[in-house]
C-alpha cells in the first residue's frame, strides 16, 4: 500500500512540474537530470504541512512554519546546529568590545538562484533595505532592525560591517541568524515588497528553489539547488502537503515526516511501534496562553485576572484536553527547559473559593464575557468556560480560523483569547501580550534594560523580573507547554531539534541542516 501511494504521489508531482516547468535559463539541471544513476525518479521527501503563505522574505505567514519554508530558499549570515552557532553565508565574525560593530567575513563562490553572484553589497543592502521596510511596517517577522544603524561592504568585497545603534543582547539568534539575505538586483527599487509575489520574489541563495506553491491546497514543492555552496541537498524534491490526519498519512506512505504535539501523544505511541518509522522527541519550547484584554472592564482589574487564574485547573486541562501530552506551563511563559526560566513564580493552583473571594474584593459582580480560539483548542476553551462558570463568570466560546484569531489578538478585538507560540527558550520577551491588550511602563523599562544587557548574568536578572511581572499582572495566563515529537521515515533526511530553536527560537525539528549532503 505504501509503495503504491509513493508511486502515485511521485507521478502526480512529475506531471504537475512538467506542466509548469519554466524554460531552461541556465540555473541548473532539470528534474530528470537530478535523479540518481540509471533512473529518472527523483529522490523525494514529503512532509505533512499546511499553507504558511508565499515564501518570500516579505510574504510568509508570521509563525514558525512560515519562516521555515522561507528559510529553505534564503540564507542568513549564521545558522544553528545542535551545538550552537555555525558559519553559513559568513565564515567568521567578530564584534567590537562595545558590541556596536559586527564584521562578517563572507563565503566565496555563492550565487543566487538566477546565477548572479552573491556579493557583500547584497548583504549590506539586505540590512539597510529591511531596516527601512521595518520602519514602514512591511515585515512579518520581529527582527530587531530598530537597532541597525547601518551596514557597509568592504572595498575588497570580502567582509560586511553592521553597525548597531546601542548594545543589544541576542543578536546572533534574533538578527544575524534570522534575517534573510536578499538580492539587491531584484529588490532595489521595489517600494512595496509585500505585494511582490512573482518568481523573482523567491530567488534566494538557499539549498532549494521553489517549483510550485498552492495556497488552496497548502502545497509547496521545492527542488534541490544543484550549485548550493555546501553541496546539493540529499533530496531532489522536498514537498509539503496538507493532510487531514498526519498519522494516517505516515502509515499509508503519503508523507515521510510529520510533527506531533500535545494530545497527539496517542498517535505517537502507535507510530512508535510501527516498523520503518522513527520518533524524535523534542523540547517543550512552545506555550499555549489565555490572553486577557486589560483594556476591557472588568479585566482591567488585576484581581479579576488573578481570580480567573485561580479558577482555571491547568493540570486538568493537560489531562483532559491534551491527554497528558503536555506539562503545566510556567506563569512566566518561558519554558522550564531553558536556563532563562524563573523557577519561583506564582503557580495559581486551582482554588475556586479564593477566586470568588478575589472577585468580591474587586467589586466585580458576576459578568459575561467571550472566549475566542481556533478549533484546535476548543476543548481547552470549553473546560475554561466551565471553570469560569463555577465562580460566576458566564463565558461564551467562539471559534475562528487561525488568521482571524491572530488578527483579533493583534488588534485587541477580544475579551479572552486562546492561542500559542514558540520561542519559549528565547529570553527576548518583548510582548507577552500585544500593546492593544496590555501596556505596562514597568515592563517596558525592564525589557529595555534586558535588551541592552550583553552580559548573560545581568540579562538573566532582568529576564527573571520580566517573568515576575507577567506572573503577577497576568495579561496572559500560560496554560501548558506541549510535549513535541517528529515522526519520520529514515533514509534521505534526518530531522533535528535545535537547542533554543532557530531564528528567534522556532522549536521545530525541520532545521534545513537535515537536508545537507550525507
Amino acid at each position: 500500500m505504501r509503495h503504491a501511494m509513493r508511486i502515485l504521489l511521485i507521478a502526480a508531482l512529475l506531471a504537475t512540474l512538467s506542466a509548469c516547468a519554466p524554460p531552461s535559463d541556465g540555473r541548473g539541471a532539470t528534474l530528470g537530470e537530478t535523479a540518481g544513476p540509471g533512473t529518472t525518479e527523483p529522490v523525494t521527501h514529503v512532509i505533512a504541512g499546511d499553507d504558511w503563505g508565499y515564501p518570500s522574505p516579505f510574504a510568509f505567514y508570521n509563525r514558525g512554519p512560515g519562516y521555515v519554508t522561507m528559510s529553505l530558499l534564503f540564507d542568513t549570515l549564521v545558522w544553528k546546529d545542535a551545538e550552537g552557532y555555525i558559519p553559513w553565508l559568513a565564515t567568521d565574525w567578530t564584534a567590537s568590545d562595545d558590541g556596536l560593530a559586527w564584521t562578517f567575513a563572507l563565503r566565496d563562490g555563492v550565487s543566487w538562484h538566477d546565477g548572479t553572484p552573491l556579493t557583500a553589497e547584497d548583504v549590506a543592502f539586505s540590512y539597510t533595505y529591511m531596516a527601512a521596510r521595518n520602519d514602514d511596517g512591511m515585515l512579518t517577522w520581529g527582527y530587531p532592525l530598530d537597532r541597525v544603524a547601518g551596514a557597509t561592504a568592504s572595498e575588497d568585497g570580502r567582509t560586511v560591517t553592521i553597525r548597531i545603534a546601542e548594545p543589544t543582547a541576542g543578536l546572533l539568534l534574533d538578527l544575524f541568524g534570522a534575517l534573510p539575505i536578499i538580492p539587491r538586483h531584484i529588490w532595489e527599487g521595489v517600494e512595496d515588497p509585500v505585494r511582490k509575489l512573482d518568481e523573482e520574489a523567491v530567488v534566494g541563495s538557499g539549498m532549494f528553489r521553489l517549483r510550485e506553491y498552492s495556497r488552496e491546497e497548502g502545497r509547496y514543492v521545492f527542488e534541490a539547488n544543484p550549485v548550493f555552496f555546501l553541496g546539493k541537498a540529499s533530496v531532489d524534491l522536498l514537498v509539503y502537503v496538507r493532510t487531514t490526519d498526519p498519522a494516517v498519512a505516515l502509515l499509508s506512505g503519503e508523507v515521510d515526516e510529520a510533527s506531533f504535539s500535545g494530545k497527539a501523544i496517542a498517535s505517537v505511541e502507535h507510530l512508535r511501534e510501527t516498523p520503518g518509522l522513527q520518533v524524535l522527541e523534542g523540547p517543550s519550547d512552545w506555550t499555549l496562553k489565555l490572553y486577557m484584554n486589560t483594556t476591557r472592564e472588568p479585566l482591567n482589574v488585576r484581581e479579576v485576572r488573578q481570580a480567573i487564574a485561580y479558577s482555571v485547573d491547568r493540570q486538568d486541562i493537560v489531562e483532559k484536553a491534551q491527554l497528558g501530552g503536555a506539562v503545566v506551563a510556567s506563569t512566566g511563559i518561558l519554558s522550564p527547559g531553558t536556563s532563562w526560566h524563573h523557577p519561583d513564580l506564582p503557580t495559581y493552583a486551582h482554588d475556586p473559593a479564593r477566586a470568588r473571594a478575589l472577585l468580591e474584593e474587586a467589586g466585580a459582580a458576576p459578568f459575561a464575557t467571550t472566549l475566542v480560539t481556533t478549533e484546535q483548542y476548543v476543548r481547552d476553551a470549553e473546560l475554561i468556560r466551565a471553570y469560569l462558570e463555577e465562580i460566576g463568570i458566564d463565558a461564551t466560546v467562539r471559534t475562528a480560523d487561525r488568521a482571524t484569531v491572530d488578527n483579533l489578538l493583534n488588534e485587541g478585538g477580544f475579551d479572552l483569547l486562546i492561542t500559542g507560540h514558540g520561542g519559549g527558550a528565547n529570553p527576548d520577551m518583548d510582548a507577552p501580550s500585544p500593546p492593544a491588550a496590555w501596556v505596562s511602563g514597568e515592563y517596558a523599562a525592564v525589557y529595555a534594560a534586558s535588551r541592552a544587557a550583553i552580559d548573560d548574568a545581568e540579562r538573566r536578572e532582568q529576564v527573571w523580573r520580566l517573568q515576575e511581572i507577567v506572573a503577577e499582572e497576568l495579561p496572559v495566563l500560560a496554560l501548558w507547554h506541549p510535549q513535541m515529537w517528529e515522526v519520520y521515515r529514515p533514509g534521505v533526511a534526518r530531522p533535528l531539534y535545535t537547542p533554543g530553536g532557530i531564528a528567534g527560537g522556532i522549536p521545530l525539528a525541520t532545521n534545513k541542516l537535515m537536508f545537507l549532503p550525507q
